[in-house]
């Protein structure tokens, strides 16, 4: 003989409304990592160092200098960078999550980047696609004619919360 358990009206709205199960169990790691631009085994900006970019430019970091932050892997070139990161990971991460700082700002969309075009902006690391005749930290610098950076970065930031809530 089955047994069913009585299905309620409070089940039934949180089966609909998409606060099943499933979205209970989501680990906060897990649901930033699939947001972020990220390589093979969580790596961000693709190895390159992210404390690196406010010093003398982008240098790729070592696999044996390494940082777990919020389950997303940060290589660094020193261990010196490593602490500088660890005493203050939001300063350091690259703007949001790594994707292309002009196709986030203008459209809200997660274009990918090439880690040597960047731009420290309001102390914050924007990267930038750059492949072939296309490089979008040139039309990031072209939109400043007729839209202010700051105005840019609050567009982008906008798109990026509503990308990370939904």
């Amino acid at each position: 003989m089955k047994q069913f358990l009585p299905v309620t009206g409070a089940f039934i709205f949180l089966m609909l409304s998409g606060f099943g199960a499933a979205s209970f169990a989501q680990n906060p790691e897990t649901a930033r990592q699939s947001h972020f631009r990220l390589g093979k085994n969580n790596l961000a900006i693709d190895g390159y160092d992210p404390v690196s970019y406010y010093q003398d430019g982008p240098k790729k970091g070592s696999s044996r200098i390494a940082y777990t932050y919020n389950g997303i892997v940060y290589r660094f070139a020193t261990v010196a960078n490593m602490e500088t990161f660890k005493a203050d990971p939001a300063r350091y991460e690259p703007a949001w999550g790594g994707w292309c700082g002009h196709a986030m700002a203008v459209r809200g969309d997660k274009v990918t980047i090439n880690p040597l075009t960047y731009k420290i902006v309001n102390g914050r690391n924007f990267l930038f696609y750059n492949k072939g005749k296309a490089n979008a930290l040139v039309n990031w610098e072209k939109e400043l004619t007729k839209t202010p950076e700051n105005r840019l970065v609050e567009q982008g930031d906008t798109y990026w919360q509503n990308i990370l809530t939904h």
